[in-house]
């Protein structure tokens, strides 16, 4: 059934033009999710913040910005946040079209999104000025 979904949300169709693009990408891992036997995966304000600063990393990176490489483990930064889970991973994505952006996160997921150990998630978007890509980051976590 996740097979399914995954090819249902790379033919979504575009977002509104007012649409909030996170949103977008909360909404399509959550479909993945509810295709799979797992509970819903809940929101995290503090798993919000780690893949937020993750996908500004990488801006920096991609901007020739930071001193050092993007970062790629979330485990970290959410134990130093205070999040008491002890399982985390990161899923990424980035295309010149959100809708594209949003469907390589999803493909790369395909086997973790599924993974009823992860219960809680945070997500963010963001646009890339400098080169026109949309760049995707999710954080999975749970116990």
């Amino acid at each position: 059934m996740a097979t399914i979904m995954l090819l249902g949300v790379g033919f979504a169709p575009a977002p509104s033009a007012g649409a909030d693009a996170t949103d977008n990408l909360r909404s399509a891992v959550d479909q993945v999710r509810a295709g799979t036997s797992c509970g819903a995966l809940r929101g995290d304000p503090i798993i919000e913040k780690v893949a937020t600063k993750i996908n500004q990393s990488t801006q920096n990176y991609i901007d020739h910005q930071a001193t050092q490489t993007p970062i790629t483990d979330p485990l970290t930064g959410l134990k130093i946040l205070g999040y008491r889970g002890t399982k985390a991973t990161l899923l990424q994505g980035a295309s010149t079209n959100d809708a594209d952006s949003i469907k390589a996160l999803i493909l790369q997921g395909y086997n973790k999104i599924p993974d009823c150990a992860y219960t809680d998630f945070g997500a963010n978007m963001q646009l890339n000025e400098r080169t026109g890509y949309w760049l995707t980051a999710v954080v999975l976590a749970g116990a």
